[in-house]
């Protein structure tokens, strides 16, 4: 006898930590005919993956509104949204995005995006860029 089980867990296809969107709505902010941001998986890194965070300009704005399959967005307000690209979804979802700030007395030594894969779907190296999907 065959059993088929289904999940009734939903994921968020990304989560954006308010640190990262603090950081976001600063860069759009201070960057001149910028649009918001493409989140994307390419090939590479140690780990077969990189996470890619993109500051995207007008052309590229009005090119994914464009698309005949619409990224997802992520909004925080009506002007500072994340896209995520349609072809890497797959492999980015649950993944959250923070943003941690240099912190000497905690031995960070560099303000930066980090990505945290979920580790039910993800894989991650040391490097905090680079993932493997499960």
């Amino acid at each position: 006898m065959f059993r088929r089980f289904y999940s009734s867990v939903i994921k968020a296809p990304v989560i954006i930590s308010n640190n990262a969107w603090d950081k976001i709505r600063d860069i759009i902010k201070k960057s001149h005919n910028k649009h918001g941001f493409l989140f994307y998986a390419s090939s590479g890194g140690c780990n077969g993956f990189n996470y890619n965070l993109e500051l995207i300009d007008e052309d590229i704005h009005n090119e994914i509104k464009d698309l005949k399959i619409k990224p997802n967005k992520i909004f925080d307000s009506e002007y500072n949204k994340v896209y995520i690209d349609p072809k890497s979804e797959i492999f980015l979802i649950g993944t959250k995005i923070d943003y941690i700030k240099e912190d000497y007395s905690k031995n960070i030594f560099e303000s930066k995006f980090i990505f945290i894969p979920d580790k039910d779907l993800a894989t991650s190296c040391g490097c905090g860029v680079s993932f493997n999907p499960k």
